[in-house]
């Protein structure tokens, strides 16, 4: 069964790199990746729609969401990524 696990994140703070990794881990693990802002929810089917969501969004915090079986261990490793001065 799936689970779906969260983090929130203000938007000033998250790097391409940071997103690339977590793009990353989600993609190895088969697992699914949302990020939603106020407006807007955009699942992340590849690296071009991540950085588009990001160049996009205004929002002052968005929330990441991970999908699957293991998104409880996968949202811990994302908080490792994404580190703690990075979340809220």
């Amino acid at each position: 069964m799936n689970q779906a696990e969260s983090i929130k994140l203000r938007t000033q703070s998250i790097t391409l790199k940071n997103l690339i990794e977590l793009y990353r881990l989600c993609r190895s693990a088969r697992h699914h990746l949302y990020i939603c802002s106020k407006k807007t929810v955009c699942k992340i089917k590849d690296l071009i729609e991540l950085e588009m969501f990001r160049m996009a969004n205004r929002e002052k915090e968005c929330l990441i969401v991970i999908e699957g079986r293991e998104a409880q261990a996968l949202i811990q490793k994302a908080k490792c990524i994404l580190s703690e001065t990075q979340m809220q």
